[in-house]
């Protein structure tokens, strides 16, 4: 791909955080709508700001996306057309969405780019795993001459990653690990790709300093302000080692990926008993049976307090 020579002076930048769900996207995200005065979208259906922009335009274009671990990614095209389109009229004043898919993807990105100016910000951790919304990432630098992009790669202790998802939505590691594989793989291809427009971030390292982050504030052309120095913290750094009935082990393969990250043997190593297997369905059943109620209770709550503002 070529590239860009040097960095323009342009009215938008956007940068763009690529990981898998659990890695410390939403922290990073925050950390640089707050020093960096970067800004994400305001009006989202999905938490923490998330768009899910780029899967859902591999679903509009009808290309390949794997299924994703406790999600609705990939979504149905139809759907995700309707989808983009909400999220591009609640952002953008008297938007009118074109025919043409491709120009409604990426003229969309654009003026998402324009109106959140000078410095757009997006995260969505189901875009990494997905090559095909890799590459109409891809696709999009390249068409966008009047925009600069600087992308992240966010990686976190895969142990890390899935225990996390373990604990908040009881998903299978076994099944997490795949997903953690492909996405990381897909990191290493996306570089080979782009070269210095992307940037390696691991969670470790900003919680022992967002100094790692400095080429991000040199594109934003900001300072890195010394009151930041505190802002990430090591609470969920390796929190797996304390549970006692957490007994999952990394397959060899993604072990040695996480090696090429950084990672240590004894920072991945988990001992094993005879039991997981049966501990970790006997959470997820019991997951899936209190959720719903959980849900139902949240919603209720809601609609009562909306009824009681009135």
């Amino acid at each position: 791909m070529p590239q860009k020579e040097g960095i323009k002076m342009s009215a938008e930048k956007c940068i763009i955080i690529l990981s898998e769900k659990s890695s410390g996207s939403s922290a990073l995200q925050n950390f640089l709508v707050k020093f960096a005065k970067a800004q994400h979208v305001s009006k989202t259906r999905h938490f923490e700001n998330e768009t899910l922009y780029w899967t859902k335009a591999a679903s509009i274009l009808n290309k390949p996306q794997i299924d994703m671990v406790d999600s609705e990614v990939p979504i149905e095209s139809k759907k995700a057309r309707v989808d983009l389109i909400k999220l591009l009229k609640a952002n953008l004043n008297y938007y009118v969405p074109p025919d043409d898919n491709k120009k409604l993807i990426f003229e969309g990105w654009r003026l998402l780019c324009k109106r959140y100016s000078p410095i757009f910000l997006e995260k969505s951790p189901h875009h990494l795993c997905q090559w095909s919304a890799i590459e109409l990432i891809i696709e999009c630098i390249e068409k966008l001459s009047d925009v600069d992009f600087l992308l992240i790669g966010l990686t976190r202790n895969p142990m890390d990653t899935i225990y996390s998802q373990y604990k908040r939505w009881k998903s299978r590691p076994e099944e997490v690990q795949k997903q953690w594989l492909i996405a990381y793989q897909n990191l290493l291809k996306l570089k080979e790709v782009i070269g210095d427009q992307i940037v390696f971030v691991r969670y470790e390292d900003l919680a022992t300093s967002p100094l790692c982050l400095e080429p991000v504030f040199n594109f934003c052309e900001k300072t890195l302000d010394s009151s930041a120095k505190n802002y990430f913290h090591h609470k969920s750094i390796q929190k797996w080692k304390t549970s006692a009935l957490y007994s999952f082990s990394l397959s060899p393969a993604v072990a040695e990926l996480a090696s090429q990250y950084g990672y240590q043997k004894e920072e991945l190593d988990n001992e094993t008993h005879l039991f997981w297997p049966l501990i970790r369905e006997v959470s997820r059943a019991a997951y899936k049976t209190i959720e719903p109620f959980k849900k139902v209770t949240l919603y209720s709550a809601k609609a009562i307090k909306s009824i009681n503002s009135t």
